[in-house]
């Protein structure tokens, strides 16, 4: 019998929704706005990476996004699609290397948003099970 391995870990980084990619004239882009919270969970990532070993398995990944209360929220929930939040994450621990050597290997994905709650930090909970 084998035990699954689950590994846990909150990048505090601000969750963005990816944003449709773009076609201009140099190639295909996204929004300033999620390059730069790509860029930030890349940079989170790399300080941390060392702690976790690339393996040819099987993942289960929950992701849990705790997104910042505007002043004002106009829904109970953080707007933008959940399937859009599960990409910057998943696509940053496949270009550092950390877990998988791509994230087709990742074959159950659960993600939640919410807005925080009161004294807590926005960022995303990961919890990452080989199977």
């Amino acid at each position: 019998m084998t035990t699954s391995r689950t590994s846990k870990l909150f990048i505090p980084v601000k969750p963005v929704p990816a944003s449709r990619p773009r076609v201009g004239r140099y190639g295909t882009y996204f929004s300033k706005n999620y390059e730069d919270f790509r860029n930030e969970c890349y940079k989170f990532l790399v300080k941390i990476k060392n702690q976790y070993k690339q393996k040819d398995c099987e993942y289960r990944v929950d992701i849990t996004f705790v997104c910042k209360r505007p002043s004002k929220p106009a829904n109970s929930y953080p707007i933008g699609d959940v399937d859009n939040y599960l990409k910057g994450p998943l696509d940053a621990l496949t270009k550092v290397g950390m877990f998988w050597h791509d994230d087709t290997q990742i074959v159950h994905l659960v993600g939640f948003k919410r807005y925080q709650k009161d004294g807590e930090d926005f960022g995303m909970y990961l919890e990452i099970t080989e199977l």
